[in-house]
């Protein structure tokens, strides 16, 4: 299979594109104190600039542009099937920032959205607002579905805030999924068991043919492993596993290089799950060209793209044997669609 060519380092924020209404909102202040050197363009509404049609999103991966909002109805949405509500009824993911800093083949936002360019809606405290009245019995909020908040902690401290809003709230469960090493934000909080930071790890080869800009193996076990030294709760996840033709020995090295950092008795669960996205937004990648992955030859079963049967239970099969030599069965989860 050929693979994506690699853009260069992102040059980020040259414009900022700010609604009107939210001119002296005191984020957007202090992001333009920040990014003072950046051309800023006063708009009515984001859509005027996020969802222009023809727009190229590989062009836009390499030179994105900030857009600044007020979110209009609703920040909470029911959690998604491709994801683990780990048995929470009331199960929610956030919608805060559109857009990711890092630039991953296989994103479904790839698909999802018309524009690489980031959107941040400074009104946070609204999503909070509109959470409040589930809080009454466990509610779980992933916090990084559209976006990873911990990689953009510095402009936005949106992590500082969930932290916050859920110290607050004992009913409150907080999924934080991210790949960052930055993890700052975490540092001034008093850890809190109902919050889960879930680290994805791939390998090294994997991160550099598909996870573009985003940090090292190392980097993120390092900061895994001072998160854990701050008692935070943590959770590794190898999802999605991008299945290649050196996946036997790729996978289960990065298993032992995990846990030659990582005590597994320090960690909460392990995660293992294999690609998978909704037709829709597959053929969305396809349209951009950008990447193999999104032309391996998956199957398709109730608008879900997943490898075929046999390839996702080898997968899964030689992952689980390879973790369970260091952690019990019972920490480790998976995901694998349902015949």
């Amino acid at each position: 299979m050929k693979h994506s060519s690699l853009p260069s380092q992102p040059k980020l924020f040259s414009h900022l594109y700010i609604e009107r209404g939210i001119l002296e909102h005191p984020q957007t202040q202090m992001i333009r104190v920040k990014f003072s050197d950046s051309q800023v363009i006063v708009i009515e509404h984001y859509k005027e600039v996020f969802n222009r049609s023809a727009q190229s999103f590989a062009a836009q991966s390499s030179a994105k542009k900030l857009i600044l909002a007020r979110k209009e109805g609703k920040f909470l949405h029911e959690g998604s099937q491709y994801s683990d509500g780990f048995g929470i009824k009331q199960f929610f993911y956030a919608s805060s920032v559109m857009g990711c800093l890092y630039d991953c083949d296989y994103c479904y936002l790839q698909g999802l959205y018309p524009s690489a360019n980031t959107v941040l809606f400074v009104n946070l405290e609204d999503a909070f607002e509109q959470l409040t009245p589930y809080l009454g019995e466990d509610t779980l909020v992933a916090t990084s579905y559209d976006t990873d908040t911990m990689a953009i902690e510095s402009l936005t401290h949106q992590t500082k805030s969930w932290l916050d809003f859920a110290a607050q709230n004992e009913k409150l469960h907080l999924e934080i999924r991210t790949k960052s090493a930055n993890i700052k934000a975490l540092k001034n909080n008093i850890p809190n068991d109902r919050v889960t930071l879930a680290w994805t790890l791939s390998p090294q080869e994997i991160i550099d043919r598909y996870e573009h800009a985003t940090p090292s193996l190392q980097k993120r076990l390092s900061a895994v492993r001072e998160a854990i030294q701050l008692g935070w709760k943590v959770r590794l996840c190898i999802d999605p596993v991008i299945y290649t033709e050196n996946f036997d020995s790729l996978y289960p090295q990065l298993i032992e290089t995990i846990f030659a950092t990582i005590d597994p008795e320090s960690i909460e669960h392990l995660t293992l799950g294999s690609f998978r996205m909704s037709q829709s937004h597959l053929r969305s990648l396809k349209k951009l060209r950008r990447s193999d992955v999104a032309f391996f030859p998956y199957t398709v079963k109730d608008e879900m793209a997943t490898y075929p049967e046999t390839v996702e239970s080898y997968i899964l099969e030689t992952l689980l044997a390879k973790a369970t030599q260091y952690l019990p069965q019972e920490r480790i989860r998976t995901w694998q669609r349902q015949s």
